[in-house]
């Protein structure tokens, strides 16, 4: 598992530096700097204690994961939040890290948790939000 991890982590400070600029690890400890200002796309790493459910090595996903996502419910409540929220997914591009789309889709559920946008927001204009 710690692999994995090291892995999500890699992947997730690469993403940063896509959307917030080559001064990524300057945000450290939150990881991720926000778009607009607000701080909610510095919940994603959270989203690494759900990778075993994600990935398909264990039946239903973790308190901490759950626990991430209602974080990241709870700090996308403005229009602003949701929509940079999308587009911190949309970086991430979990279809193309290896997790299970089934599974994305149904980890809210699971998890009782209420997102405001898709884990894999793929057919969403985040702009529009």
């Amino acid at each position: 598992m710690g692999l994995y991890s090291l892995f999500w982590v890699v992947i997730l400070l690469v993403s940063a530096n896509s959307v917030h600029g080559s001064d990524v690890c300057a945000g450290l400890p939150g990881l991720l700097d926000s778009v607009h200002g607000s701080d909610v796309c510095a919940g994603l790493p959270g989203l690494l204690n759900c990778s075993p459910f994600l990935l398909g090595s264990v039946s239903s996903p973790a308190a901490s994961c759950c626990k991430s996502l209602k974080w990241l419910s709870q700090h996308a409540i403005n229009k602003e939040d949701k929509r940079e929220l999308c587009k911190c997914l949309k970086v991430e591009d979990l279809k193309h890290k290896g997790v299970i789309l089934d599974r994305a889709k149904t980890l809210p559920r699971l998890c009782k948790v209420q997102l405001p946008v898709p884990l894999v927001p793929d057919n969403i204009d985040c702009d529009s939000l």
